[in-house]
């Protein structure tokens, strides 16, 4: 289906997303990051294109990285996450290994999911008058 796509229409899906999210391509490198107006974090998506991914994140969690990397390499993971530390305790960092459908390791998504927001909405839905 999403050969009756634009390369417009895909990015606009892609930016529309309520989330954070980049393509690293098997060689640690950033190749794309949406254009969500309310990003989290001080990278902005233009400035992420070409960077190695360790580079865009704070140095404790550098480690942290490596890890998920390695393991998504050697196929001992396809999934990672972490809380993100310091900058508030309800931020998730998410990753998902990216493989063809032989296997091969092709990336990484990863994802920002900021839960202050989504609390935010429930405790606006619980204000909100009842149907």
């Amino acid at each position: 289906m999403i050969n009756n796509m634009t390369l417009d229409q895909i990015s606009a899906l892609i930016d529309a997303l309520p989330f954070e999210l980049m393509f690293v391509d098997e060689n640690d490198t950033v190749q794309y990051g949406n254009k969500l107006d309310t990003r989290l974090f001080r990278f902005k998506s233009d400035k992420m294109a070409g960077r190695d991914i360790r580079s865009c994140h704070p140095k404790k969690v550098v480690s942290k990285v490596e890890k998920i990397l390695s393991d998504f390499k050697a196929g001992k993971a396809d999934e990672a996450e972490f809380w993100i530390p310091s900058l508030a305790p309800k931020i998730l960092n998410r990753f998902i290994a990216l493989r063809d459908e032989t296997g091969k390791y092709l990336g990484i998504l990863e994802y920002v999911l900021d839960f202050n927001a989504i609390e935010q909405i429930a405790i606006d839905k619980k204000d909100a008058p009842k149907r």
